[in-house]
């Protein structure tokens, strides 16, 4: 008998310690780099080296430096899964053109997302200021600072500072971009109503090239190292942390834009994301999309807008983490 209750007792605690770090895990669920714009993601790209200010306006603002219109944009995306939809992320965006060489802007957009499964689902958002300078003709800065919040289910988290910044490199039809990003540390309180969980996000590291191959055709790419050794979750003061390898911390993507933007644009991409969970889980993309101006005959010059679709995880079941994402743009330009 006393054999017994001891094959009961070892049971029951082999029960309750998979329970809890089965619970523990499905706390702290994954998420992958938003696509901020309806332009960004028909090109599937982060914007680190996208000239166009419908892209760089949430991507490098260092290339909003040669932008003599003062803006103001606003975006909307979703996506689709199993047969769910996920809620509408919203993105925003205002720009001063201070002088030839000199810039301030406002943005807000999110950074980290993930829709699905609805009962893991976490977003990242931030909220930007920003300054753009051009040192010369071929060499631009910018600066972007402001506060950040996360979601997760059952609450929001306390706000940290995300920092970024970015360099734009010009030459003739070649122009190169580089951004370092911070997205900060967030701390749950009352995350699920009694845990308290602590989440610090990865530092991004985006480095991309561009060139316009023809007056109507612009190729990029674009290669992401995202620090997770970086990065630390602890729930109730227990290590939760993922350890992937190095190897599996990068990311990139090709782009192609076809046509000019004050008439009518073509987008294309092609990349691989991942997702971070308890392991990094790449998946491929494929976007399409289009840009323009919006009934310039009527409306004259500087109404733009965007429409994009992506397939994220190609051959991957929803089940398994793949989704259908689709996002919509305007952008207004006056002096």
């Amino acid at each position: 008998m006393i054999f017994k209750r001891k094959w009961y007792f070892l049971l029951f605690s082999l029960l309750i310690s998979t329970s809890f770090f089965g619970s523990l895990w499905a706390q702290v669920s994954g998420y992958e780099s938003a696509y901020p714009s309806a332009y960004l993601l028909g090109l599937s790209s982060s914007g680190v080296v996208t000239k166009n200010s419908m892209g760089s306006i949430y991507g490098n603002t260092a290339f909003l430096s040669n932008q003599t219109k003062h803006i103001v944009d606003a975006g909307v995306n979703g996506s689709y899964a199993n047969p769910k939809v996920s809620p509408l992320y919203l993105s925003g965006a205002l720009y001063f053109s201070y002088s030839d060489s000199l810039g301030f802007g406002f943005r807000g957009k999110p950074v980290f997302l993930r829709s699905f499964p609805a009962d893991e689902r976490f977003s990242n958002y931030a909220f930007q200021g920003f300054v753009s300078w051009k040192w010369n003709e071929y060499l631009s800065f910018a600066l972007n600072l402001g506060p950040g919040i996360s979601g997760r289910i059952g609450g929001y988290s306390s706000y940290s500072w995300n920092l970024s910044a970015s360099t734009a490199i010009q030459y003739g039809n070649f122009r190169m971009g580089l951004i370092l990003e911070s997205p900060g540390s967030y701390r749950f309180d009352k995350y699920l109503g009694s845990e308290k969980l602590k989440e610090r996000l990865p530092e991004r590291l985006l480095v991309g090239v561009g060139y316009k191959i023809t007056e109507s055709i612009d190729l990029q790419m674009e290669i992401h190292r995202t620090f997770f050794e970086r990065s630390q979750i602890s729930v109730n003061g227990g290590d939760n942390s993922f350890h992937y390898p190095i190897r599996t911390m990068y990311a990139g993507n090709v782009g192609l834009a076809i046509g000019k933007i004050e008439s009518f644009q073509v987008l294309t991409g092609f990349g691989r994301e991942f997702r971070a969970d308890s392991a990094l889980r790449g998946f491929y993309t494929a976007s399409i999309g289009i840009a323009g101006s919006f009934f310039p005959s009527e409306l004259g010059e500087g109404y733009l807008y965007s429409v994009s679709l992506q397939r994220s995880g190609l051959s991957v079941p929803e089940r398994e983490g793949a989704e259908t994402r689709a996002a919509a743009q305007i952008q207004i330009q006056f002096q």
